[in-house]
């Protein structure tokens, strides 16, 4: 029964306090609006932040870029004697008399050299290719007009024009011209 009593008492307070928040009605407050003046100013202070930072993120990244690309290159003229060189780990048991040694990386003299050999040999090619094309299109504009020729005259339109003026055809296919020449034939 006090559980019970503990429950309803509960029960009438919440519906009570609910009562009292219900009486005193608050207002809800509103911003006055601004004017458009004001509006527009902090359009041009927020597109304003958003280049400012657009820029410094993209200098920042160029930057990481640069500093990435330099630290891959050495700066020095490669010698004309490579040596391959392997690097060691000294073992547990070893004293540590073990060298090592730093990983190749190639000169921008050297990584010049091969960019302008490739592009070279990438123009001679280009060139190569469009003299063969050139060449080329030559014998095609003259295989094209032979074969539209042909086809000019074996249509169905060249055959009743020659047949109207009594001119035989000459055609691939025998039995349609000895056909085309009967019937001129006839027909004078």
């Amino acid at each position: 029964m006090s559980l019970k009593f503990c429950l309803f008492l509960v029960l009438v307070i919440s519906v009570t306090s609910n009562n009292i928040d219900d009486k005193h009605e608050t207002k809800v407050k509103t911003r006055a609006k601004r004017g458009a003046f004001l509006d527009f100013f902090q359009k041009i202070a927020i597109t304003t932040n958003l280049a400012v930072d657009q820029y410094t993120d993209t200098k920042n990244t160029l930057t990481d870029i640069y500093d990435l690309i330099s630290d891959t290159f050495t700066d020095s003229k490669p010698k004309q004697t490579r040596t391959t060189t392997t690097t060691t780990t000294p073992s547990p048991d070893e004293d540590g008399d073990a060298t090592t040694t730093e990983k190749y990386r190639i000169s921008r003299y050297e990584l010049g050299r091969i960019l302008g050999r490739n592009f070279r040999g990438l123009n001679r090619l280009l060139k190569i290719e469009i003299n063969d094309a050139l060449n080329q299109s030559h014998y095609n504009i003259a295989e094209y007009q032979r074969e539209a020729k042909m086809q000019f005259s074996n249509s169905i339109i060249a055959e009743k024009k020659a047949a109207l003026k009594g001119i035989p055809i000459t055609r691939n296919n025998t039995t349609s011209t000895t056909n085309s020449t009967s019937n001129a034939a006839t027909t004078t």
